[in-house]
């Protein structure tokens, strides 16, 4: 009896091979068909509901370990990890059989959480993800129980995560909300904030911490951003090409490249950021990557305590920012 069941547990139940994200993939792709129609994984099922299937196996991912990567331990306990990720390493696997991810190096250090997870023969124990230019603080549960646990406080915004960003131009408000809905942009890996289908509501709060401005000439050690087409382009402002904003960013909701879209969808990406940068963007002297750090996450543990956990600028970014306050012409303001 499939009747009072979501459609997606009731998939889980018939195929415990299968993660339930994987399962749900393949309801929102359109391969399984309730009564002809595609339908949420949410749809509960009715009596004598016909359930069509056609799944589709994507490529194993043959996840193993790999001890040739340091892992920062911020915090540790008997349910979960914290990590401080550093810029420049995927958090799991983009393609079968890579092996240099923060996936790979925790199933060297803790092997059990190998069956931890949605998907633990691709992400073990991950909660949350960051991109692989962005460094901070990545949460990693040690067993299912804790991953639920976590999941519930991501999925119902208990979760407080703050991150430290640079963006181009300079703010015009010290502090501000931006409520636009973020939606994948079609054939690519790109998010957007325009209404198109899919579209999640996201909020991104900010405060400014610092704004730089310099003389012309003294930024003639930084780079322009390579001419490409921005999905935001549409909603560009025009601002100083020698001025940035330091700002703390807080995310309400969890999207992904959230806090990217979010600034690009306002006139002011990150700098250095490759994929949401304007054309011509100029980029601070001796950036290498999009200035975005998760520096701050506060959250409920499965025993009840609540945990504040800190992660320090790393020194690429606090270097750009210290050239940057060398050449300044503004003082930093208070709030």
């Amino acid at each position: 009896m499939i009747k009072n069941l979501r459609l997606d547990k009731y998939l889980t139940l018939k195929f415990p091979n299968y993660s339930r994200a994987f399962l749900k993939s393949q309801i929102k792709s359109g391969d399984v068909l309730v009564n002809g129609k595609a339908k949420k994984p949410s749809y509960v099922l009715k009596e004598n509901d016909r359930v069509e299937i056609n799944i589709k196996e994507k490529a194993a991912t043959r996840l193993g370990p790999n001890q040739a990567i340091r892992l920062n331990v911020i915090y540790e306990d008997k349910n979960i990890v914290a990590i401080d990720k550093p810029a420049g390493i995927s958090t799991h696997p983009a393609k079968p059989d890579e092996t240099n991810t923060i996936a790979n190096a925790l199933l060297a250090y803790y092997p059990d959480i190998k069956e931890v997870g949605d998907e633990p023969n691709l992400r073990p124990g991950i909660v949350h993800r960051l991109d692989k230019d962005t460094s901070g603080i990545l949460l990693i549960a040690k067993n299912n129980q804790a991953f639920e646990w976590l999941k519930k406080q991501f999925s119902q915004r208990k979760v407080v995560k703050r991150y430290l960003a640079l963006t181009a131009g300079k703010m015009k408000e010290q502090q501000g909300v931006i409520s636009k809905p973020v939606s994948r942009t079609q054939g690519t890996i790109k998010r957007t904030t325009a209404p198109i289908l899919g579209v999640k509501e996201a909020i991104t709060y900010y405060k400014v911490i610092q704004y730089f401005s310099c003389h012309p000439e003294l930024v003639s050690g930084s780079h322009k951003m390579p001419k490409q087409a921005s999905p935001e382009r549409g909603r560009r402002v025009r601002h100083e090409e020698n001025a940035f904003t330091f700002i703390e960013a807080e995310p309400k909701t969890g999207r992904t490249h959230q806090i990217r879209v979010h600034l690009a969808s306002i006139g002011h990406p990150l700098a250095g950021d490759k994929l949401y940068g304007f054309k011509n963007q100029i980029c601070p002297a001796g950036l290498k990557r999009h200035f975005l750090h998760a520096s701050y996450l506060k959250i409920s543990l499965p025993d009840g305590k609540m945990v504040e956990l800190y992660s320090k600028l790393p020194e690429d970014l606090r270097l750009v920012l210290a050239d940057l306050n060398s050449k300044n012409q503004l003082k930093k303001i208070n709030l």
